[in-house]
């Protein structure tokens, strides 16, 4: 026997999250990879002379978990923000944002960015400066919106950054509401803190900690390993600095997880500038644990600000011209699609409402078709991230078209609240979330946490998403009981399986990393990463998955928490 095992795990209830659903007693470990995986007899025939033994004593052991969708970034560069209390009233919040700045002076706190006030306070048009003004306006002052897709400034930060009636447009975000006169009303869509903050920043002669920095992303992907999440596709990657950051976390053997990064294409006309980039980046930071092969779009944007892309008006607009917004023609989806097949560069889309759904499902199976009319091969995969609304027509259109979807478990309970229903009306609104149809008609599911703030840090717990999918209870804002019995989230035949979902967070999770040949089973020749957990996830109650915490983790064949 050429092969020696470093370890030998066994008397284990190893969970293969294999096509089978089969189970394995042990497993030998040489180096970084599994060299056998099946009966403990079948294991010792790798036993060496130095190899360890450790008896797993009956636990319950997973592959390493792949979160399919969130922001370490953003979550790092969050860390100074301002995490207010929650309010019943705006003029609440607003005494309480006074109150602050009159405890902090300005030459303490020279910028307040406070999170978060709910969505549901206020119309289609948004909040306005004046209101925050009546209570700050020495200094500028930014509020952000629940959803975190879109924020409100107060006049003092609007005139530092420069936006005035006489600004125009750049027709990418962030997107400044104006009025009847072209006047910027503080209600700001799909912000960032970018160019603009810059400027007011450069104004005020001060810059708050935005650097991501091993120092500041560390306690995150900690957080993360922690839960036995050894894998993650970035919603966005922040920058080349990002990407840079990740591989030198790597190259010094500080990387305890697969990343793959995503080049935000922010429109069709900025295509040659998206490719071009990713390529560069590939070229220069791809590694043993870093990888980038996505593009990332965003083809509507929220159900509950009313700017997502929808089959019929919204239900809250009396002229019935209202289908939302849709950020490419099916044309130019096309087009994207085609160049980045020849680019060999995946498409994952952000893409919340039926028309946006069954857009980017026309797309693609037009695309397709072109290319195998050329007799090219296909060779990319489209990944459609969160589809909170899909039409009943299109929910088999996923696993007929090979397209993979993307759901974030801990919104199935209610997380957003109800402000979608505004737009969608009470049928739609109760339909949402609903992916039972695509499962069993084969679709390709992963899972995924997409928290976008250090605020949201317990969310990315993959055993409390897989809660809140089981039961369409939110753990932490269950809806009104006196009106959703028990506060479940409608339907209540959308409830996923536990099974389903450690299926999608490793099996099916590797694929969008490419990884599959590496990742999401435990295989004989693929990497040793691990999950060890004291209880049967699948056999305890539901209602207590959230309170799991592994008693250990396993990446690369290294134990990086807790003890076997």
């Amino acid at each position: 026997m050429n092969q020696m095992a470093d370890m030998i795990l066994y008397n284990g209830k190893f969970y293969k999250s294999d096509p089978h659903k089969q189970y394995a007693e042990a497993v030998a470990i040489q180096a970084d990879r599994f060299i056998c995986v099946g009966t403990l007899e079948e294991c010792m025939e790798f036993q060496g002379k130095h190899t360890k033994l450790r008896d797993m004593m009956g636990r319950f052991i997973l592959p390493g978990l792949i979160d399919g969708h969130t922001h370490p970034e953003i979550v790092a560069k969050s860390c100074w923000h301002i995490q207010m209390p929650e309010f019943d009233r705006m003029e609440d919040l607003l005494f309480y944002v006074k109150q602050y700045c009159e405890d902090h002076p300005i030459e303490e706190l020279p910028y307040f960015f406070g999170e978060f006030y709910p969505t549901t306070w206020f119309d289609d048009h948004g909040p306005r400066k004046e209101w925050i003004d009546e209570y700050v306006s020495d200094r500028p002052v930014r509020l952000q919106d629940f959803s975190d897709h879109a924020c409100w400034y107060n006049s003092k930060a609007l005139e530092l950054m420069g936006i005035d009636q006489e600004r125009e447009e750049t027709g990418t975000a962030p997107y400044y509401t104006r009025n009847e006169n072209n006047e910027p009303t503080g209600w700001v869509q799909e912000p960032l803190i970018g160019k603009d903050e810059e400027i007011m920043f450069e104004r005020i002669g001060w810059h708050p900690p935005t650097e991501c920095t091993e120092e500041t992303i560390m306690p995150f992907l900690n957080f993360l390993n922690d839960y036995g999440v050894i894998g993650l596709l970035d919603g966005i990657t922040e920058g080349e600095e990002a990407m840079k950051l990740f591989y030198d976390l790597d190259q010094a053997g500080r990387l305890n997880l697969y990343y793959e990064g995503a080049c935000l294409l922010e429109g069709f006309d900025q295509l040659d500038q998206c490719v071009k980039t990713a390529k560069a980046w590939q070229k220069k930071y791809a590694s043993k644990h870093v990888g980038l092969h996505t593009v990332k779009f965003f083809l509507d944007r929220t159900n509950e600000i009313g700017n997502s892309a929808s089959l019929v008006p919204f239900s809250n607009d009396p002229t019935g011209t209202n289908f939302g917004q849709i950020n490419m023609t099916e044309e130019e989806l096309v087009q994207t699609l085609l160049r980045l097949n020849e680019e060999g560069l995946d498409f994952h889309v952000h893409v919340v409402c039926d028309r946006g759904f069954r857009t980017a499902c026309d797309a693609y199976e037009k695309a397709k078709n072109v290319v195998a009319e050329s007799g090219k091969a296909w060779r990319i995969y489209m990944e459609l991230a969160h589809c909170e609304l899909v039409h009943p027509d299109d929910r088999k259109r996923p696993a007929e078209l090979g397209i993979i979807i993307n759901w974030t478990c801990h919104w199935a309970g209610g997380f957003f609240g109800e402000s979608a229903k505004d737009f969608l009306g009470k049928e739609r609104f109760e339909s949402m979330y609903d992916f039972t149809e695509m499962i069993e008609s084969g679709a390709i599911m992963t899972y995924s946490s997409d928290v976008a703030g250090v605020s949201e840090e317990q969310r990315s717990n993959p055993y409390f998403g897989m809660e809140i999918s089981a039961t369409r209870v939110d753990l932490e804002m269950p809806l009104d009981p006196s009106r959703y019995p028990g506060s479940v989230r409608p339907p209540k035949s959308a409830m996923l399986s536990v099974e389903e979902m450690i299926r999608g967070y490793t099996r099916y999770g590797a694929i969008p990393l490419r990884l599959e040949d590496k990742l999401g089973t435990i295989e004989a020749g693929k990497q040793a990463n691990l999950v060890v957990l004291d209880q049967n996830i699948l056999e305890m109650p539901v209602g207590e998955i959230h309170q799991i915490k592994p008693t250990a983790v396993m990446f690369d064949g290294r134990l990086i928490r807790g003890q076997l």
